[in-house]
This record gives C-alpha cells, sequence and structure tokens, in this order.
C-alpha cells in the first residue's frame, strides 16, 4: 500500500557538515564507479535519501550512471514508502515506467486522482483512458475529466459533460463545454441553469457562448425576480448598453436598493 511519511520539519540552518559527507561520498563512488564495469553505489543511495536528490549536484557522472544511481534511489524510497521522493527520483531522470507504475499501484488501491496524475507525467494515454472509463463508471466525474482532458478524448468529454448536466453539477459542465469550445452545448447548459432556476451558472455558459440575446433574456428575468445589481451585470456582459444605463442611473446605489 502506497503510504507517505508524515512530514518532519525542516532544519532552520542548512547543515553544511552533512552536506560535505555527501559530496564526499559522491566523489569516493564516482572514484569507484569509474575502475569498475559494474556500478555498486554503496552508502550514496541512502545518502542521497536522506539529503535529498535535489540538493545533491551529480553533474559530475556520465548520464547512464545518473539513471542507474537515481533508478535505485526511486526504487529505495518506494521500499520505504518515501512516494514523493521516489517521483521526484523517477522524474529527474525521465523514467516513463516507473511513474506509470506508481500510477497503477494508485489506481489499484482506489486513489483515481493520483493515479492520473502519475500517467500525465509518464504520458501513458493507454493507462489514461482506462482510468478515466474507470473513473465515469464510478462517477468520480473531476477526475475522469482530468484523465480524458490529458488524452484529448471530446467524445468521452461530451459524454462525461452530459452526465454533469443530467446531475446538475454545474461546474463541471461548465468546465467541459468551456474546454470543448462547444457554443451549442454551453447554450443548452445556460438553458439548463436558467430553469432550475442558478442564473449565475446561466450567466457564465451564455457569456463562453458569446450569446447575448440569451443574456438578455437572462438579465429581463433578474429584473422581473428584483435581482436588479444581478441583471445590471448581465446586461453589462451582453452588451445591452441601453438597459445597463437604465438600471445604473434609476436604480444603482439608490436609496433601498
Amino acid at each position: 500500500m502506497l503510504e507517505e511519511d508524515q512530514p518532519q520539519e525542516e532544519p532552520k540552518h542548512e547543515d553544511s557538515a552533512a552536506k560535505k559527507v555527501v559530496d564526499d561520498i559522491v566523489e569516493q563512488t564516482k572514484e569507484t564507479m569509474e575502475s569498475s564495469p559494474i556500478k555498486n553505489f554503496g552508502k550514496l543511495v541512502p545518502a542521497l535519501i536522506e539529503k535529498g536528490i535535489e540538493s545533491v549536484n551529480l553533474s559530475m557522472f556520465d548520464q547512464n550512471t545518473r539513471e542507474q544511481l537515481l533508478n535505485e534511489v526511486g526504487d529505495e524510497c518506494l521500499k520505504k514508502g518515501k512516494i514523493n521522493e521516489a517521483i521526484k527520483a523517477f522524474m529527474f531522470i525521465g523514467n516513463k515506467s516507473k511513474l506509470s507504475k506508481i500510477g497503477k499501484n494508485y489506481e489499484n488501491i482506489g486513489m483515481f486522482s493520483e493515479a492520473v496524475d502519475m500517467y500525465v507525467l509518464a504520458e501513458d494515454l493507454a493507462e489514461l483512458s482506462i482510468v478515466g472509463d474507470k473513473c465515469l463508471k464510478e462517477s468520480k466525474f473531476s477526475d475522469a475529466i482530468k484523465a480524458y482532458k490529458a488524452v484529448n478524448d471530446r467524445q468521452k468529454l461530451l459524454l462525461v459533460g452530459d452526465e454533469c448536466m443530467k446531475r446538475e453539477k454545474w461546474d463541471s459542465a461548465l468546465e467541459i463545454f468551456s474546454y470543448l469550445d462547444s457554443k451549442e452545448k454551453l447554450v443548452e447548459l445556460g438553458d439548463n441553469c436558467f430553469k432550475h432556476p442558478f442564473f449565475n451558472y446561466a450567466s457564465k455558459a451564455y457569456q463562453l457562448a458569446d450569446d447575448s440575446e440569451k443574456l438578455t433574456k437572462l438579465g429581463d428575468e433578474c429584473i422581473r425576480q428584483g435581482l436588479v445589481k444581478t441583471a445590471y451585470d448581465i446586461y453589462v456582459a451582453a452588451g445591452n448598453d441601453t438597459m445597463a444605463t437604465f438600471i445604473k442611473e434609476n436604480f444603482v446605489n439608490k436609496p433601498g436598493q
């Protein structure tokens, strides 16, 4: 099971002695490896894990050596449950296979959001599509959206958007139809929000669809319901200067308004 270590308080000052120890180990290991075809990193791996790979200069090693070293660091971090450190190591050398495996581990324990993040880092389009389908089946819409956006599966996104609209998940539906730049769907979403009524979402949807006529009708309804300030904002968004000016001169900032 994937678990992260509890965060520990960082030291207030750089531990120069510890840094020197790590640097010395790096140099010693470099010399050993240069004379040996078999890479034996000895104490370097635990030292790097303790210090953090971002704090150590590994530029003296050739690319192949750095990859072997950081792969070992990543594997050791996984054994110790230091998932974030393992991810850093694998990302540093671009080991997409290892990142994808971490994603699969997350997926297997139902941590779909983290799984999607790992598959995105690994650029694993096949696994993103699979986990997206799982998320959709389990009504985890935000994770499904993230996965389908990563692979630009517009058809699946449209399905998720329709389902979100049906379930009145307005934010998710708005995100999808905006991403797809579907004016038709944005207007449909606006109409649905208008009926319920959720005027703020209706206004956002109509604005994204660039439908000034629908916005004006929404502004008219707000006037009928006494929502003067809301109506004013909507008329401004619609470019209806006549009604916006009328409200501003007769209602906005008037006593009792």
